[in-house]
């Protein structure tokens, strides 16, 4: 039998440890916290102010993983697993939890598996402590501080035409958000709000329908490259609990059981609006927490303003459609139009039984992709993170490039002008070799496309850990030897293709997957050829 001690390992703590700690930390999202106090440098432990391990993008990933069914997911002994491999030690995990305030957890460790004792809360008296967090707070802003809303421009006051149009809506939404107020009431009231407000439930209606069809009447005649500017476009702000109304107050069911959840990603969840006439709408809602670090809280609000701003510019048949945002509740909203076809990787995966993808489908989504990526790269942006989760497809499979939160301005690749991140973004499965020294230009987009056409060729995955070589580009470049030999693991529920789809697409998605980026392509010089097909 193992003896326990402050030096033991947390790898080695016992699977009941590990139980235990996921039921005091996964319920609401607790682990979060404590895996942002988990310093970078294990000499930092005792340093409140010392560089984080995980990134807010690794904890999203983590979230994720806990989504899935079983104790093997639970995102909190994720984040101990993996910082078990960094020699963590039993002291290290109850000197984070007591950083995070989590008495409970820190205790269970130092009195019932140690024997130590009870570690008492600051200021300890005889009162009864809390044993969840009682910090964290002042991460977030005093969204209640803002003033009356008519005031500072909010949704809720009155606007003009004029103003419901400018670029003033989308300038400085920061300033907004640290006015707005979250103060919504509850669930009945909300209802009763949007029961009140139904004829101006029905009026945004038409307004949002009529924008989606004088966009695609705008995007295929009035423009050679199928774009339009600023000021064609209308960007709406809409009531958070007209968004609540129609998204049965943001009901986290899956739609396949009847509820509204379409999907989550890193920082949202989006879902399904619908209105009375049937008319459907995208609701992407920010999620927010109140133990996010004042950094990542500021990103998050960086990245709504970016895709506001980048979707308010510009409009192109092959990027999704902004209908509006809301800032007006507790968290931020952004609305778009609905997709029914969903995403270009659940449908290679045949999520819920969908029937496969033709090679002619397939054809024209790579080719309406390339268009996407071509028109933000040529006005001078970087998407950062295409991949087949943000190829969406609408009822005629017509593909539309989304999730813009991450778009940056840099250059071509091919001048010696270099743009540098502070971070690294992306999904690793995609990245190009040079996103890791933070080096931002469209080749970016162009080798994560090569990635995509692996994909679309394959069926498989951009990354199985099933496989020896878990990211599809090692896996392909690994087991093809010969340019012929990508017939083998051509996708058959595809069905036949064009005579030299195959090669020409594997041709080109060998070029974008170029590891130098001087030699590799940008996807505007590879269109040509993927029209020809």
């Amino acid at each position: 039998m193992v003896v326990l001690t402050l030096d033991t390992f947390i790898r080695h703590l016992p699977h009941r440890a590990y139980v235990k700690l996921s039921s005091l930390l996964d319920p609401g999202g607790l682990w979060e916290n404590l895996a942002a106090k988990i310093p970078l440098n294990m000499e930092d432990i005792d340093d409140n102010d010392a560089q984080p391990r995980y990134t807010h993008q690794q904890i999203a990933v983590f979230a994720l993983m806990g989504q899935r069914a079983g104790s093997a997911n639970s995102p909190t002994q994720r984040v101990l697993i993996d910082w078990g491999t960094r020699n963590a030690r039993v002291s290290h995990l109850i000197t984070v939890l007591l950083r995070a305030e989590y008495y409970a957890a820190a205790n269970y460790l130092n009195n019932d598996l140690l024997n130590l004792g009870i570690i008492p809360p600051p200021d300890h008296d005889d009162d009864p402590q809390p044993l969840l967090p009682m910090g964290g707070h002042d991460a977030i802003p005093d969204l209640k501080s803002g003033g009356n809303q008519e005031e500072k421009g909010m949704p809720g006051g009155e606007k003009t035409p004029e103003e419901n149009t400018s670029s003033q809506n989308v300038v400085s939404l920061c300033d907004s958000f640290h006015g707005m107020s979250s103060d919504v009431g509850t669930l009945s009231d909300r209802m009763s709000c949007f029961s009140d407000h139904r004829d101006s439930v029905l009026a945004m209606e038409g307004v949002l329908l009529s924008q989606l069809r004088r966009h695609s009447l705008d995007c295929k005649e009035d423009s050679e490259d199928g774009w339009i500017g600023l000021k064609d476009i209308e960007i709406q702000t809409i009531e958070y609990a007209m968004l609540s109304g129609v998204t049965n107050d943001f009901n986290t069911e899956p739609l396949e059981k009847g509820g509204n959840l379409i999907g989550a990603g890193g920082f949202g969840k989006v879902f399904l609006g619908k209105f009375r006439n049937g008319f459907k709408i995208a609701v992407k809602f920010l999620m927010q927490s109140e133990w996010m670090r004042k950094e990542d809280l500021n990103l998050l609000i960086k990245q709504f303003e970016t895709e506001v701003k980048m979707l308010s510019t510009y409009r192109h048949e092959n990027v999704v459609h902004l209908l509006g945002y809301s800032i007006d509740g507790p968290s931020q909203c952004l609305v778009y139009q609905y997709l029914p076809n969903g995403s270009l990787e659940d449908r290679l995966s045949r999520h819920q039984g969908t029937p496969p993808l033709s090679a002619n489908m397939r054809l024209k989504i790579v080719l309406g992709t390339a268009h996407g990526i071509r028109f933000l790269n040529d006005k001078g942006y970087v998407h950062r993170d295409i991949k087949t989760a943000n190829i969406l497809l609408d009822s005629e499979f017509n593909a539309k490039v989304g999730d813009f939160a991450t778009v940056v301005s840099a250059p071509s690749g091919d001048s010696k002008t270099i743009v540098r991140a502070t971070t690294v973004i992306g999904t690793p499965a995609y990245l190009a070799p040079e996103a890791i020294n933070f080096d931002v230009s469209t080749k970016l987009d162009s080798y994560s496309f090569g990635v995509v056409l692996l994909e679309v060729i394959t069926g498989l995955p951009a990354q199985d850990n099933r496989r020896e070589e878990t990211t599809i580009s090692n896996h392909i470049m690994e087991n093809v030897e010969e340019p012929s030999e990508i017939h083998s693991f051509v996708d058959q529920s595809a069905g036949a293709w064009s005579e030299g789809a195959v090669d020409k697409l594997y041709d080109i998605s060998i070029r974008c997957l170029t590891h130098q980026k001087k030699k590799r392509p940008n996807v505007k010089d590879i269109l040509p050829e993927l029209e020809e097909l």
